[in-house]
């Protein structure tokens, strides 16, 4: 399948033209982007192996008038393509990102797109305080140890992880279960042999 907008269409039919047409201008902004936010290999996959990943999501969002924390968001995946698809709805999409030259990107993103559903945050998520979300979201930023040790601040009770995870994601189950308990569910790319998405509830830490 060719990585252009028809292909992600086709896989996406309840996508709107319009959604695409933001998508198309987003993909533009990437590649014409002067820092190296992703490699070159990636710029030629933008419509599937990023956008249609990052969209992959879309129908785990259960609750009404959330706030959404992308962790790690660096070029604005899966953040960007999530707040383009939820733009008429009332939920609230935050662009959590520690490095300047990417924050200066996700700012110039979110004014020309005009993402009113957005907001950049220029800080390391452990860092930030009386802020609790609803759905954390997050795609290859680190091992789920790690990611729940650095996000356990933002989370209540209710909050939701869904994380995009390759090949390691049982070993990764394994170490974590060690130092947390949650439940999970787990749902498979089948379009691409070792991607998966991991959704978390309840996740407290384990008494040791």
């Amino acid at each position: 399948m060719e990585d252009n907008s028809d292909s992600f269409a086709e896989m996406n039919p309840n996508v709107s033209r319009e959604t695409i047409d933001q998508l198309k201008d987003y993909r533009e902004l990437i590649i014409n982007e002067k820092s190296n936010l992703i490699s070159n290999n990636d710029k030629k996959s933008l419509w599937i192996r990023h956008f249609h990943d990052s969209m992959r999501i879309i129908d785990l969002f259960s609750l009404k008038n959330s706030q959404i924390i992308d962790v790690g968001t660096g070029a604005g995946l899966p953040g960007i393509p999530i707040a383009l698809s939820l733009k008429n709805t009332a939920n609230q999409i935050y662009l959590c990102e520690s490095r300047k030259k990417k924050i200066d990107f996700l700012l110039r993103c979110k004014e020309q797109l005009k993402l009113d559903n957005v907001e950049v945050i220029h800080e390391r998520v452990e860092n930030l305080k009386n802020k609790k979300f609803d759905y954390i979201i997050g795609r290859a930023v680190t091992q789920l140890n790690p990611f729940f040790s650095m996000c356990y601040n933002i989370t209540k009770e209710k909050t939701i992880f869904l994380l995009h995870k390759g090949i390691h994601i049982d070993k990764e189950l394994n170490d974590t279960t060690k130092y947390w308990n949650f439940e999970h569910n787990i749902y498979e790319n089948h379009r691409e042999k070792g991607s998966y998405i991991i959704e978390i509830k309840n996740l407290i830490k384990s008494i040791t």
